[in-house]
This record gives C-alpha cells, sequence and structure tokens, in this order.
C-alpha cells in the first residue's frame, strides 16, 4: 500500500494563486493530505474545487492525474482509511 501521500507542488499553487480565497483552498488541500485520515472523495472535492481558476487548475490537475497521486487515493478508498 502508498500510504504517504504525494507531494503536493504548494508553493507552485501558491505562485498561481490570484487571491486570499485560492490561498485558502490551497491549504485545505494541502490539510486534508496531510490529516491522519485523508478522504479521497474531499480530496477530489478540493481539486475540482479549481477548475474555476485556470492557473491553479492546471498546476493540481498535473498532480491529481500523476499515477503515484492516482495509486495514494486508490489505496485510501480501498483500505478504507
Amino acid at each position: 500500500m502508498n500510504d504517504t501521500p504525494p507531494q503536493l507542488p504548494v508553493d507552485e499553487l501558491r505562485g498561481a494563486a490570484e487571491d486570499a480565497a485560492s490561498h485558502a483552498d490551497i491549504d485545505a488541500l494541502h490539510a486534508e493530505l496531510s490529516s491522519e485520515k485523508p478522504s479521497p472523495e474531499r480530496i477530489a472535492e478540493h481539486v475540482e474545487g479549481f477548475r474555476d481558476r485556470p492557473k491553479i487548475f492546471a498546476v493540481v490537475a498535473n498532480w491529481f492525474d500523476d499515477p503515484r497521486t492516482q495509486t495514494f487515493l486508490a489505496d485510501l478508498a480501498g483500505t478504507g482509511l
């Protein structure tokens, strides 16, 4: 099982963020990933929430679509952590 969250490109996301709300949303995604029991559903919701912010979504979508990220999320969903 891949129980280590993939490295979220926080610095790159912050560089693409244009307002305080975006920074807060980045922090929320990072907090979910760092939580004791990250939820694959909540992570996907956070990622989807960036869709209307193209600069951030481009970065987060690349991270989210990475096979390592998808393996991590599948492992979480499969174990019910």
